[in-house]
Formats: C-alpha cells, sequence, structure tokens
C-alpha cells in the first residue's frame, strides 16, 4: 500500500497545531490537496465526526468522505477518507519538542477498482512524487500559519 510522511518542526506548542488541525473548515487554506469543503461538522473535530472535501492531488480530483476513527487531544488524530476509487488513511501526529513541536502527516493510499489498477501502475513514476510534494507542501504551509499566530 503506497505511503507518504511529511515532518516539520514548528516554533510553538502543540496546542495551536493541533487547533489548525482541528478545523476542517479552514483545510482549503493551507492543506495543498484540499481545493473546497463540501461538508463539515457543526463544532470542532472529534472521534466519529465527518466531513466532505473535493480535492486531490492532479489529475486525479474528486470528492470524498473523511470519518475521523482516532482524536488523541493535542496528540494523534487518524481520519479515512474515500472517494469511491481509493480508500485513504491520514495519521496525524503531534509531538512536544525542544522550542515547539514536530507536526507528522503520514497518508496511507489503498487504490481499488479500474482506476485502482491504473493507480498502482502510476504510483511509482508520477503519483508518488505529487503525492509527496502535496503532503511536504501541506506541513510547511502548516508551519507558516501557526508560527505567524494565524490559527
Amino acid at each position: 500500500m503506497p505511503t507518504v510522511s511529511s515532518s516539520i518542526e514548528i516554533a510553538a506548542p502543540e496546542e495551536p497545531v493541533w487547533d489548525l488541525e482541528s478545523d476542517p473548515r479552514r483545510y482549503p487554506e493551507w492543506v495543498v490537496a484540499t481545493d473546497r469543503m463540501l461538508d463539515v461538522p457543526s463544532d470542532a473535530l472529534r472521534h466519529g465526526a465527518t466531513y466532505r472535501e473535493y480535492g486531490g492531488v492532479a489529475p486525479f480530483k474528486s470528492e470524498s468522505e473523511w470519518l475521523v476513527t482516532v482524536f488523541e487531544p493535542h496528540r494523534r488524530q487518524v481520519h479515512l477518507g474515500d472517494d469511491g476509487t481509493v480508500e485513504l488513511e491520514l495519521t496525524i501526529e503531534i509531538e512536544p519538542i525542544d522550542g515547539g513541536s514536530r507536526l507528522t502527516h503520514t497518508l496511507e493510499a489503498r487504490p481499488r477498482g479500474l482506476l485502482g489498477a491504473l493507480l498502482r501502475l502510476m504510483w511509482p513514476l508520477i503519483v508518488s512524487r505529487r503525492l509527496q510534494r502535496s503532503n511536504d507542501q501541506t506541513v510547511a504551509n502548516a508551519k507558516r500559519l501557526v508560527e505567524s499566530g494565524s490559527t
């Protein structure tokens, strides 16, 4: 199963990082693969919350639905997503370090169906690099927003 992971050190405690990660209304501001939110919870994320978005990594963009399956405040979240052709598992981890926090996003993709077969072939050539760049830029965007006080 294809997996990409990106980590970054942020000069801020875990709380503002967690607050940004827990507000899906703001995902289009900083999550590279999120173009727009289609449905978000009326309150903050929690275990069992769902949301829908439109996005992806070009040329594979579509609507996806997500379920928060793990929610350990200020430490870890796991979101399971499905766009009909790929099941995704996003693990968000925040750990304290000297001078701030370390944020890690790990994304595991499980392609299925006919498009899944095509994705499995294209993964090493195209998709993995694009997804890694998107993931790297997303955690860099989180760092920029948190360190600028925009959370």
